[in-house]
């Protein structure tokens, strides 16, 4: 019997003579006595790696049933010199294995038997972010090499996910860009950027944004115009020097060309006259250079 760090063996749950091992991910303390509670508000520390026990082949596969947790999930409990492991792979692996009671592990077949696991701890951690969330591929490759799996495995997994069609960077880009460009108003170099910055290509991004502006008949002088009057509006208690800059910052963050911007402050202030309207005493006071990029 051997330790080994729970980064070369994700997804691999131990028992020893019947009892869980600590550092399972399952594993549930029996009280609460005597634990310490963290202050209200603190933040979580990061779970760093977990050992776990690992058996030496050779290995017998002592019983094989469906996850009551996940569907299309198996776990599959070996033993060897009264340890137990439990390993959670795909129906695919077990029929790919041929994994069946009794039957008796080398090592070679162990090792491949516990890296099927760790490709589907991966697989299941990816398809989680995609539930919450629109990613890229690159996003989601980003996201697992924090968790220290291996650039294999993580190659493995998003493979499987891309073969069945959920990981689609062309798609992906297409519905960011319609988002950003519909509902936040940006410029479409700002959302080209935003999506490199998620991990699609540049000539995905150009591409996505460029069918997006052709089929909504976008036009960022006309949308940098719509944005400028109505963050006017909203900027009316400063005076208008305030104002101006206040309104130009927020334009050029939201990626509008420099000339565009120049021009929508000059027509959307051009009411304002010089001494500005509606100036509340004390409003570009303290508050005046706080020029935080609030969303419409």
């Amino acid at each position: 019997m051997r330790l080994s760090d729970a980064s070369q063996h994700e997804g691999v749950e131990s028992k020893r003579r019947g009892a869980r091992n600590s550092a399972t991910s399952d594993a549930a303390p029996s009280s609460r006595q005597g634990t310490p509670r963290a202050p209200r508000g603190a933040g979580r520390a990061r779970r760093g790696p977990k050992e776990v026990l690992v058996l030496v082949p050779p290995i017998r596969v002592m019983n094989v049933a469906e996850d009551p947790r996940v569907n299309g999930r198996v776990r599959v409990r070996c033993q060897a010199d009264g340890e137990s492991v439990t390993i959670v792979i795909g129906s695919s692996g077990v029929r790919a294995f041929n994994v069946q009671p009794g039957m008796v592990l080398d090592t070679v077949s162990w090792a491949a038997l516990l890296r099927e696991a760790r490709v589907v701890t991966a697989q299941d951690a990816a398809l989680r972010m995609l539930s919450t969330s629109r990613r890229s591929r690159r996003d989601l490759e980003m996201r697992l090499r924090r968790r220290e799996m291996d650039t294999s495995v993580i190659a493995d997994a998003l493979g499987r996910l891309d073969s069945v069609g959920l990981l689609n960077d062309e798609e992906f880009a297409l519905a960011e860009a319609a988002a950003q460009l519909r509902n936040a108003k940006r410029s479409t170099g700002a959302v080209k950027r935003r999506l490199r910055q998620r991990g699609v290509a540049g000539d995905v991004a150009d591409a996505a944004v460029t069918s997006v502006v052709e089929s909504e008949l976008i036009d960022d002088a006309v949308r940098c115009e719509e944005v400028a009057q109505k963050r006017a509006g909203q900027l009316r208690s400063y005076d208008r020097q305030t104002a101006q800059r206040r309104l130009t910052g927020f334009l050029l963050r939201r990626g509008f060309a420099s000339d565009l911007v120049f021009a929508a402050v000059k027509r959307a202030l051009a009411a304002w006259g010089r001494a500005g309207s509606a100036h509340v005493d004390g409003a570009a006071g303290s508050g005046a250079d706080d020029d935080t990029d609030y969303d419409e």
